[in-house]
């Protein structure tokens, strides 16, 4: 609520009235604009949060395979398989980029795979396709993880604004409005009792010629 003091801090102009009526109708319009941006927002968040479970819910379903396979190999070549996987497997490259989902800048990851394949023992190549599928989804997983916390900052944010100006801003403009247009009402009442007081005192004076 605007207070007298607060009011005495305002011009009681025409042109301040203008001036904060524009405020306002520019606040209202930002108020919906945000409001509608809120809402896309949250169901982007949704949307993430559900792409983010059936991502974690893949990777369950690859680390066990992936683990009894390895454990296979194990078993067959002893401690040398990882010395063996790692002179067989051709290096993986992850490029850190970023993408724009709904306006929010959110961290990613670009998983770049050699071409050519070196030659494997047996078994190996079973494990690569499985390990690399695996490493795939984790990454995937981390991507849409990142993108529900970029969207959740951004909703916060978002509602912030959105709040402030359903229940400060806009409030505070539509009562100083008021108080200015209480003000000019006042000033019109004066000048018309004024007025009435000079028409009475003329006619006064008139009579008594």
């Amino acid at each position: 609520m605007v207070g007298l003091s607060q009011l005495q801090r305002i011009r009681p102009t025409k042109i301040e009235l203008i001036r904060l009526r524009r405020q306002l109708v520019l606040a209202v319009k930002v108020h919906k604009v945000l409001r509608e941006r809120l809402t896309i927002l949250v169901n982007e968040f949704l949307s993430q949060l559900r792409e983010s479970v059936e991502k974690r819910r893949k990777i369950n379903e690859l680390i066990l395979p992936v683990y009894n396979r390895g454990a296979g190999l194990l078993g067959v070549y002893g401690e040398n398989v990882f010395q063996l996987f790692h002179r067989t497997t051709l290096g993986l490259t992850c490029v850190l980029t970023s993408e724009n989902i709904m306006g929010v800048s959110t961290r990613s990851v670009v998983l770049r795979r050699p071409v050519e394949d070196k030659a494997v023992y047996a078994g190996l190549k079973d494990f690569q396709a499985q390990a690399s599928e695996l490493l795939k989804a984790i990454i995937e997983l981390g991507k849409a993880e990142e993108a529900v916390l970029a969207l959740g900052r951004e909703i916060k944010s978002t509602k912030r604004r959105v709040n402030a100006l359903n229940y400060i801003i806009i409030p505070r403009l539509s009562q100083q409005i008021r108080l200015l247009r209480m003000k000019f009402d006042e000033r019109e009442r004066e000048e018309k009792s004024r007025l009435k007081r000079v028409k009475n005192i003329l006619e006064k004076r008139k009579k008594l010629e």
